[in-house]
């Protein structure tokens, strides 16, 4: 599951529940598998959601069904499995057109959309050239589409954390943005409990507090994900000790 993330922190996109969409539909078995590091649990999870949109396609199904595909192709594209993520992202970039009928998920299926550059480019790095700059326009479109969005800020803040300082890349400004993705997340008073994304968005920000040199910053992003999840595994046996040797 480690994979899932550190890949996910390479890409321009990384979509998240957002504030624009009101119903939830998190799934706790996706959940479970993040936080525990079991790619099992994971793709058990995604074939209930296929289920249970077959059964009832409502919009929010939908989306998290293709949240958590997002996570899966992380996966595969981090372990260097191009092959069994392409037919994925074909799959992904099929759910992302049905989003798209859904005028409450527009910022999401904005953000997916710069998603799927994202994973093009992770198949075919040659295709940066020609994809890069459509992935930069595609998250102005998506900035315009939910700018109240988590969705859209973690986007900006990937995007600034990997781009060049000429073209506007910067670490501080991703933290912001990492922060602002933070506070909407939390903005609605409470955050759903099977919220991956939500945890997710602390470790990336941790993780860029690092490269930073902050990592008085990054221990407290890391504390703050497991307080939030005492049993995130990642974090408790990884990211914090070793962060915390890096303060003594």
């Amino acid at each position: 599951m480690q994979n899932v993330a550190v890949f996910i922190m390479m890409l321009l996109a990384m979509p998240a529940a957002s504030g624009a969409a009101t119903e939830d539909c998190s799934s706790c078995t996706i959940y479970k598998g993040y936080v525990s590091g079991n790619m099992e649990i994971w793709k058990k999870g995604m074939q209930e959601l296929q289920e249970q949109y077959r059964r009832d396609p409502k919009s929010c199904t939908l989306y998290t069904l293709a949240e958590a595909r997002y996570g899966y192709i992380g996966y595969l594209l981090g372990r260097n499995e191009k092959d069994l993520a392409r037919p994925q992202i074909e799959t992904f970039d099929g759910e992302v057109g049905q989003l798209a009928r859904f005028p409450e998920y527009h910022a999401e299926t904005e953000a997916f959309r710069v998603a799927l550059l994202g994973f093009r480019m992770g198949l075919n790095p040659a295709r940066a050239v020609t994809l890069g700059p459509k992935a930069l326009k595609q998250l102005e479109a998506a900035m315009e589409a939910g700018k109240n969005s988590a969705v859209v800020w973690i986007e900006k803040a990937n995007s600034e954390a990997h781009m060049p300082a000429f073209a506007g890349g910067s670490k501080e400004k991703a933290a912001a943005s990492f922060r602002e993705a933070l506070r909407l997340f939390e903005a609605g008073g409470s955050v759903a409990y099977c919220n991956w994304r939500y945890l997710n968005t602390m470790v990336l920000l941790g993780q860029l507090l690092e490269k930073m040199g902050d990592n008085s910053g990054a221990r407290d992003a890391y504390r703050m994900a497991l307080r939030r999840a005492p049993d995130f595994q990642w974090v408790r046996d990884e990211l914090l000790p070793e962060v915390e040797k890096k303060l003594k």
